[in-house]
């Protein structure tokens, strides 16, 4: 049954006396409607029945969780289609239509939706234009705190054809109360869970767009503790300007859905809806989040709430309120009293400034709500209050409770000692400050008296004697602690960090440094016998790990360098310690990229410093390391496609799998795998120049790659081919030169893979020679 414009302005003013009766009213003014309407009473009747079924349900104003069991009766029927949709179980149902579960397989695309489906007495024009304007908010809202809109329109399939739909994300969580109240989350946990609330709603209002009904049945929470804002269906565009009629029609249908405990005293009085009315309701949540209680005396007593409570309702003091111990105790205190002291003060002034009645008088934005919870969170003043020095005072002592509270023990320890036989207080006070010496030490000289200090002075004309200096003052600091670091841990990692930092400066084969090699190769050393000696111990702290890695993936390069075969064992453990990195608790993408990064960087110097080694037991060829190396960057770059980092790993993979199967000890099957290998690399890296136009790093690369690719193809006798990819190559190192003046200046080093224009003119001219 459809409901037009004029029909409804008939009924809506019936409807508003109504439900402004409580039952016994009701029951006797529906009677005497009989007589004065015979006409409107069967479906006035109708709709209040409606709307007493939603009100205690509240399930058709949200995407519900998901029920335990469908409802007894349904307009519709599981494996039912609905426009792309299949129907599988109902998950809410309400006055206003139902939620149903449903699966999207239309052969696009395979997903579990929440398909609203509103009731079909209600598919009138003003209610299609409500729909329509719910679909239109959502698609223009994307944050992750905001239910996705993925679907919306009007079904042709037999059986529901005409029926509207909304897809939503599907969210399976509890509701914002709910789950605070099963995680007995403690009023600091509450707020942060209310500050993703307000980032969902702070974006709607960025998109110009007030949700108008705001509650705590609208905010699921996931599982993963992730806050969704659910259900757009009676949101106002600020900007909206639509024709007049309709937005009225639409005003005064969204008005009777509102709930009235969460509405603004302007959405009754015919106000001016603007941010400030969601601003309202969310201080009513946060209120009965915090609290516990609502703000409003009757729904605390358990009466009806009419829209004159609203409006003339003075709101109490919220830490005055009568609070329960099972509220304290669901915010994990012991009592009443404790509740009521955590929301006195700042708490009070945030929740009456924002639900005054005057919305001039509230928080101008939603930003300005979640600053003064961010500022109560750190304990800073916040804005709603008077800054007293009092006041001030206080959030003072608050924010600076450990300093104060050091000093105070400190104090005490100074009065003890006084009574304490005086060897007792000796030998406590020499251990406490030897332990803050070593730490205070250690950290202030890694962190700034060597590093920072050198990082910022090492490309400066003439500061070869300072960095030179800092290096020997930062020795004897390490060497004057050293001989302690088996008693602690901690001690020792940062011991055996700062080693290998210092090392770096005197030596590193991947640093500006100071040309030391010797002593560098002694520190590199150092830190290793400590990282080693730790043993089990800290096996766990995945920072440790990731120093130790480090650490063993430069003393693996240096010897390489100078030709000592210790790089091996020193490679196969950065290797080792990077796969554990990669398994271990908190690692990242960078941490699995490395691990296929190492094992080519071991291929590739296998290859290099043993071309003639041959499989046994553990030890693996350059080919074998080479090809798991590409086997786990493969798989991380089709999980992680857009990642760059993947995406040039890749590319500098293949390239070398393409220098190990071409090297000295080819065949033709070799070099033919080789050059696959190369076009894969020109391929990845052709990918990021098209992504990447403007990086010439890129580009050189890419025309580099082409030139050795060309060698390869001359090696394999294709002179034709080879011919045509150094030309090619010519043309992008013309174009890169062109750019990057850097380039032109460097472009005909002594290196044989640099990118000299002359260099490649030749070697065009001799295939040229021999491909005719």
């Amino acid at each position: 049954m459809n409901i037009s414009p004029e029909l409804w302005r008939q009924i809506d003013p019936l409807l508003t006396d109504a439900l402004d009766m409580d039952d016994v009213a009701r029951a006797a003014w529906l009677q005497n409607l009989d007589q004065t309407h015979p006409q409107l009473s069967p479906l006035v009747r109708k709709m209040l029945a409606a709307h007493d079924r939603a009100e205690r349900s509240q399930e058709l104003e949200t995407v519900p969780r998901l029920a335990s069991s469908p409802p007894t009766s349904s307009a519709f029927t599981a494996g039912q289609r609905v426009g792309p949709f299949s129907l599988v179980r109902v998950l809410g149902r309400g006055g206003m239509g139902e939620v149903w579960l449903a699966n999207q397989a239309d052969g696009r695309i395979e997903r579990d939706v929440a398909l609203k489906l509103p009731t079909v007495y209600l598919h009138s024009d003003v209610w299609r234009e409500r729909l329509r304007r719910e679909r239109d908010i959502l698609a223009k809202l994307t944050h992750p705190n905001i239910a996705k809109l993925f679907d919306a329109g009007v079904s042709d399939e037999e059986g529901s054809r005409g029926q509207p739909y909304l897809a939503l994300e599907c969210i399976e969580g509890d509701s914002l109360i709910e789950f605070a109240k099963k995680g007995k989350l403690p009023i600091t946990e509450r707020l942060k869970l209310f500050q993703q609330i307000l980032a969902a709603v702070a974006h709607a209002h960025h998109h110009l767009v007030v949700h108008r009904d705001l509650k705590p049945a609208n905010i699921l929470i996931d599982q993963s503790g992730q806050v969704k804002l659910l259900d757009f269906g009676i949101a106002k565009l600020i900007d909206d300007g639509a024709d007049a009629n309709a937005a009225a029609d639409l005003t005064q249908m969204g008005g009777r859905i509102m709930t009235l405990r969460y509405a603004a005293p302007e959405q009754v009085a015919d106000g001016v809806i603007s941010t400030g009315t969601d601003v309202y309701a969310l201080g009513v949540i946060l209120h009965e989040l915090v609290t516990g209680l609502s703000p409003y005396r009757a729904v605390r007593e358990g009466r009806a709430f009419k829209e004159a409570a609203l409006l003339g309702e003075e709101i109490a003091v919220p830490s005055s309120l009568a609070m329960t111990v099972a509220a304290a105790n669901e915010r994990r205190l012991a009592t009443a009293r404790l509740l009521s002291r955590q929301v006195g003060g700042d708490l009070d002034a945030i929740l009456l400034k924002a639900m005054r009645r005057n919305p001039a008088n509230r928080y101008a934005s939603v930003e300005q709500f979640d600053d003064d919870i961010q500022r109560h969170l750190e304990s800073r003043p916040v804005k709603a209050r008077e800054g007293t020095w009092r006041y001030l005072a206080s959030r003072t002592f608050a924010r600076h409770k450990l300093p104060i509270a050091a000093a105070a023990a400190v104090l005490l320890t100074m009065i003890a000692g006084l009574v304490l036989v005086e060897q007792q207080r000796r030998i406590v006070v020499a251990e406490k400050a030897r332990a803050e010496k070593h730490f205070a030490s250690v950290r202030q000289l890694a962190n700034a008296f060597v590093f920072d200090v050198d990082r910022e002075i090492e490309h400066l004309a003439g500061a070869l004697k300072a960095r030179q200096s800092l290096v020997a003052t930062a020795l004897n600091y390490l060497d004057s602690l050293a001989s302690e670091s088996d008693k602690d841990p901690k001690l020792a990692a940062e011991l055996a960090a700062a080693y290998r930092r210092i090392a770096d400066i005197q030596g590193g084969p991947m640093a500006a440094s100071l040309g030391m090699m010797s002593d560098s190769l002694a520190n590199y050393e150092k830190s290793k016998v400590l990282f080693v000696a730790l043993g089990d111990r800290l096996s766990l702290d995945i920072s440790v790990q990731r120093e130790h890695r480090a650490l063993r993936t430069t003393l693996a390069r240096a010897y390489a360098l100078r030709l000592d075969g210790r790089w091996r064992e020193n490679m196969a453990a950065a290797v080792q310690l990077a796969e554990l990195v990669a398994a271990m608790n908190g690692t990242g993408l960078p941490d699995r990229v490395l691990v296929a990064g190492l094992l080519a960087e071991q291929a590739n110097l296998t290859h290099l410093n043993d071309p003639h080694l041959t499989e046994s037991g553990t030890v693996m060829t350059p080919e074998k390391q080479i090809t798991k190396a590409i086997g786990l960057i493969e798989a991380l770059a089709q999980e992680f496609p857009m990642d760059l980092t993947v995406q040039e790993q890749l590319a500098s993979i293949y390239d070398r799998a393409a220098s190990i199967f071409s090297g000295d000890e080819r065949t033709p099957a070799k070099v033919a795998t080789g050059i696959e290998f190369r076009k894969k690399s020109n391929a990845q890296r052709a990918k990021l120049v098209q992504n990447y136009p403007d990086n010439t790093q890129y580009a050189g690369s890419l025309a580099l790659g082409t030139g050795l690719l060309a060698r390869l193809l001359e090696k394999s006798g294709q002179y034709v081919e080879a011919e045509e990819a150094i030309s090619t190559a010519l043309r992008m190192i013309r174009k890169v030169v062109s750019k990057d003046e850097k380039t032109r200046l460097t472009a005909c080093s002594s290196s044989p893979d640099s990118l000299c224009i002359p260099r490649f003119l030749i070697g065009k001219a001799l295939l040229k020679r021999r491909s005719d």
